[in-house]
């Protein structure tokens, strides 16, 4: 089992990674958000 990827498979990596990145960037800035407001509201 050799560890080279088809260009299917790194489309289909890129896609995921794509996927994740616009999942988590949101989740980070609302964490940010309540974050910063928590501190506010000390």
């Amino acid at each position: 089992m050799s560890s080279w990827l088809t260009p299917e498979e790194m489309e289909a990596k890129k896609e995921r990674n794509k996927k994740l990145l616009y999942i988590s960037i949101p989740l980070l800035a609302i964490l940010l958000g309540a974050g910063i407001t928590m501190l506010l509201n000390i």
